[in-house]
């Protein structure tokens, strides 16, 4: 007859090998990279004069990073801009640390292969 004992020693054994496993699992997820465009505008007047469209280019790059998303960004910037009617329509681009790790990943990806990346 088999005793309890000796089938608990292996059970054991293999339960505590698969619960430190699991745990491992856990914590090795990578973090979340957050990579987000957004689009805001400012008066097409402001091009007018070059520093003070220098100040609003720069009021709504900081107005986008701090109210547009739920991730501090660590990368903010401006990808293009187009005047459409009597707006200036800023294309933006924000990151954060991971975000910042893809972006790089997939550019050195763009290079090795001499495809461009569609966005």
């Amino acid at each position: 007859m088999v005793s309890a004992r000796a089938v608990r020693g292996p059970f054991t054994k293999v339960s505590l090998t698969a619960g430190l496993g699991l745990a491992l699992l856990a914590v090795a997820v990578p973090a979340p990279a957050y990579v987000v465009t957004a689009v805001t505008t400012i008066p097409a007047e402001e091009g007018d004069d070059g520093t003070r469209l220098d100040a609003s280019i720069q009021a709504a790059l900081e107005d986008v990073a701090s109210h547009a998303v739920a991730f501090t960004p660590t990368v903010v910037t401006l990808l293009d801009a187009k005047v459409v009617g009597d707006q200036i329509f800023l294309f933006v681009l924000l990151a954060d640390t991971e975000g910042e790790r893809m972006i790089k990943v997939l550019l050195q990806e763009r290079s090795r292969s001499g495809r461009p990346i569609e966005w």
